[in-house]
């Protein structure tokens, strides 16, 4: 398989297909399924990004594994009806009275277009916790407004450390690099589990959601 480098907006669906080794009526199928998040649109052109790609590559996984959709549609998760139709309720609130926390979202990758223009969540596991939070009080579009406060400041802090590492090692593969953020990112949610429990600390601590 020929690897494509990612431009800013992604991969085409005929990019990805080649990429996962996956037809484009497969890739299809898997988001009317459920279990792949709709494409981000740029005009008339739609694009997926990384997080489309490391679904995939987890679904193909688990398929040569020998689980079914099913089955895997169980353990990676779907968003409920409930919570998709909340879901896309605040995201009309969001883009028609804070503008601003939709472009934030858009620069941060999390949000793109769907068929009709409008903004919605790409990445799945954002779903999945808006979705979540909502059913313990918490209203999806107070939730996306600190996700994006939260990822402003964020961003420029691992620039800065991934900035330092290639200083300090240059010239690693591609994957070398890929192996390197998936560490910083396990490292960074350890750091934010490990406050929450200390923040939180009054009463009993709250499971901790499967990665």
């Amino acid at each position: 398989m020929k690897p494509f480098s990612p431009r800013p907006a992604g991969y085409t669906i005929e990019e990805l297909s080649t990429i996962v080794g996956m037809s484009a009526r497969n890739i299809r199928a898997h988001q009317t399924r459920g279990l792949l998040a709709p494409p981000v649109r740029h005009g008339r052109s739609a694009y997926y990004g990384p997080a489309h790609l490391r679904r995939l590559r987890r679904i193909t996984m688990l398929q040569k594994q020998g689980f079914n959709l099913v089955s895997i549609a169980a353990m990676l998760g779907t968003a409920t009806v409930d919570g998709t139709e909340r879901l896309d309720a605040a995201m009309a609130d969001i883009a028609r009275d804070q503008p601003s926390v939709v472009r934030c979202l858009e620069r941060h990758g999390v949000l793109g277009r769907d068929d009709a223009g409008a903004p919605a969540v790409v990445r799945p596991s954002v779903s999945r916790a808006v979705a979540e939070l909502a059913g313990a009080g918490v209203p999806p579009a107070a939730a996306l407004r600190f996700l994006g406060q939260f990822m402003d400041r964020v961003a420029p802090l691992a620039c800065d450390q991934l900035a330092a590492l290639k200083a300090q090692a240059g010239g690693m593969s591609a994957a070398s690099w890929a192996c390197f953020a998936e560490l910083l990112v396990s490292a960074f949610r350890a750091t934010v589990e490990n406050a929450a429990e200390v923040t939180f600390a009054d009463g009993e601590p709250a499971p901790r959601p499967p990665r």
